[in-house]
């Protein structure tokens, strides 16, 4: 029963291909000039130097380590704060 499921759908399949073999052709050239224009493009394009991709990746953590410094501050302060708060408002 499974083999007929599977032949009839093969079957189904060919005659959707027969019947729009005009539309996948030109799906088909489409890619092939989206691809083509693709590669034009990209050898249009400047990539940046080891060297400066190297000084962008050292600024980005430097950042990130600057910014995880200033909220762990932050955050250790606050709490020292709320515990002082909450200390004496218990008490």
């Amino acid at each position: 029963m499974a083999q007929y499921v599977l032949l009839a759908m093969l079957v189904l399949l060919l005659i959707l291909v027969a019947v729009n073999w005009r539309k996948f052709q030109s799906l088909g050239l489409a890619i092939q000039k989206f691809l083509r224009e693709v590669r034009i493009e990209m050898q249009k394009v400047s990539w940046p130097s080891t060297n400066d991709v190297i000084g962008a990746v050292i600024v980005v953590l430097v950042a990130v380590v600057a910014i995880t410094l200033i909220v762990s501050v932050t955050d250790e302060v606050l709490s020292k704060i709320l515990d002082i708060v909450l200390q004496r408002k218990g008490a």
